[in-house]
């Protein structure tokens, strides 16, 4: 059950961002006169609209799911899109206890050595 959404997750996300690019692309209205880059047609208009709403679709739900992994969109170049580790793992709590351990003990010497000194005025 656990399994599920990290297998099919992510199909399931881009099959719902191609139906609603879908939906945006049969419900939008051509102009009069369709623009000469969709060569004239509606049924071309209409598909590149779909085309542009499922790009921008798919690149938000990347940018979604690469941030969940602490991940990022690094490079934009002639291969596309690289991804890059952006946030670093936090270090586990028993490191952090050794560093407010050696902390303690430093401030421990300096009080006791600061003390000294007051002792000796």
């Amino acid at each position: 059950m656990h399994r599920w959404p990290r297998q099919y997750g992510f199909a399931f996300l881009v099959f719902v961002a191609l139906a609603c690019a879908s939906f945006l692309a049969g419900s939008a209205a051509a102009p009069e006169p369709v623009p000469d880059y969709a060569l004239q047609s509606e049924e071309i208009y209409r598909l590149e609209i779909g085309m542009a709403f499922f790009v921008a679709f798919y690149l938000a739900l990347m940018a979604i799911l690469l941030a969940l992994e602490g991940m990022g969109f690094a490079e934009f170049g002639t291969q596309g899109l690289r991804a890059a580790r952006v946030v670093r793992q936090q270090r586990s709590s028993s490191h952090q206890e050794e560093i407010n351990r050696r902390v303690r003990q430093k401030m421990s010497s300096y009080e006791q050595r600061l003390e000294k000194l007051e002792a000796e005025r």
